[in-house]
Order: C-alpha cells, then sequence, then structure tokens
C-alpha cells in the first residue's frame, strides 16, 4: 500500500557533464507515467541572481527563521575556505531557500517526490569552484544540520570519468558553461578539481549518516532511471 503522506527528496550532485540533469528529467518522466506527483524544485523556487534582487528579497522575507541557521553555515563555510565573492553569497542564498523549500515541504505532509539536480551539495563544491577545498569543518556541520532536519532527503551522487564529463559538456548547446570555455587541459584540470571536492564531500555525507546512493552514468541512461525508479518507490510505498 502507498504511504499518501511520504515526501521524498531526491538531491543528485556530481561535476558538470556527468548527467545530473538528465538523469532527474528521466526519473520525473517515469514516475509521472505511473501517476505518482513528482516535479523538479524549478517548479518552486528560481536560482537567485544579481539581476532579479526582487525575487530575492521576496524569498528571504517568507523565509522560516529557523533557516537562517543554515545561513549562518553557510557564511561560515565561505569564510573559512576564503571563497568570498558575489556569485558565492548568492549560492548561499540558494542554501538558505533550499534548506527552506525541503522544511515547508515535509510540513505539508503529503506525498510527492521532488528532485533537486542543483542542490545544497551541488553548491558546496561550487563554491570552490576550481580551488580545493580548505576545511571540510562547516560543510560537515550543514550536512549534519540537513540530515536532522529533513530525514526524507536522500543524495544522489552522480558519477562519471572527467574526460568523458568534459566531452559530455562540449556536445552541449546553449548554456554554455564557464568550463566549456576553457581548453581541454584547462577544462579536465578544472573538473579533477571539483571531483576531488566532492569525493570529500561525499565522504562527510557517508560520515553523517545521511542516506545516499552511487550512480555511475557510464551506464546507459534506461538503467539508471529504472534503478533511481525502484529506489523511490521502495521509499513511498
Amino acid at each position: 500500500m502507498m504511504n499518501n503522506n511520504k515526501i521524498v527528496f531526491l538531491e543528485f550532485n556530481g561535476i558538470p557533464g556527468s548527467g545530473k540533469t538528465t538523469l532527474s528529467n528521466n526519473v520525473i518522466e517515469n514516475l509521472k507515467a505511473i501517476d505518482y506527483p513528482v516535479e523538479s524544485y524549478q517548479r518552486f523556487i528560481q536560482k537567485p541572481t544579481r539581476k532579479d534582487l526582487k525575487q530575492l528579497v521576496k524569498y528571504l522575507i517568507h523565509l522560516k527563521p529557523s533557516s537562517f541557521r543554515m545561513g549562518y553555515l553557510g557564511m561560515m563555510y565561505l569564510l573559512t575556505n576564503r571563497k568570498i565573492n558575489c556569485e558565492n553569497w548568492l549560492r548561499v542564498v540558494s542554501i538558505i531557500i533550499l534548506d527552506d523549500l525541503y522544511l515547508k515541504k515535509s510540513i505539508e505532509n503529503r506525498a510527492e517526490v521532488i528532485l533537486v539536480d542543483q542542490g545544497i551539495i551541488q553548491q558546496l563544491v561550487s563554491i570552490m569552484y576550481e580551488t580545493e577545498l580548505v576545511t571540510d569543518r562547516f560543510a560537515k556541520k550543514i550536512i549534519a544540520h540537513l540530515k536532522k532536519r529533513v530525514p526524507n532527503l536522500y543524495i544522489i551522487n552522480v558519477a562519471l570519468d572527467v574526460t568523458d564529463s568534459f566531452d559530455r559538456l562540449n556536445q552541449r548547446v546553449g548554456n554554455i558553461s564557464r568550463i566549456q570555455q576553457l581548453n581541454r587541459k584547462n577544462g579536465i584540470r578544472t573538473l579533477k578539481i571539483q571531483q576531488k571536492n566532492f569525493d570529500i564531500i561525499r565522504s562527510v555525507i557517508r560520515e553523517t549518516g545521511m542516506a545516499s546512493m552511487d550512480i555511475n552514468t557510464h551506464a546507459g541512461v534506461e538503467e539508471n532511471v529504472l534503478l533511481l525508479k525502484n529506489f523511490v518507490l521502495g521509499k513511498i510505498l
């Protein structure tokens, strides 16, 4: 019997080009095919930008006060890793907004699956971009805080060889990323640094006991979608 009061969050993370968005979109389509309520988080929020300060202020006004604890941890993560700039402040805001979304949707207490392919874990690594993580102290605090607040959040670690990821990125059209603007040598170097940072964060995820699942997108899309679909159904039935 299906648990009609069960919400599940799937948060995907991985280096650019590893297949996060393709995988999450296909999982959405498969769950919709069996008439289960499923959405991408982009339906609920948009990534804050400097160009849309009105939208940014609207989000901040409606945040639950408890979400500002996540904001404090995010700011300390920036400070201890010496990565203070405007784009990273906006990433911290994204972390606060996602934390708030997880809590509010959990309180609604209804059956639904929400997929997030630019979530809190992804933001922690994106903040570093092409520099190595200095300290994971506040990453540990953020993940432990998240585990406590959102027990129905599952982290999907998407993996793909960095050279394959770079080649996939360069086949992408529209929405050109910073890595696509680099030559092959520098692009692969940047992806290797990001992969090392993901490995550190994923180790923290395991240490905290947060539920996670590893997916290698060398396997076919259909195979991985079926794996994730069965994983989700095992949580909601």
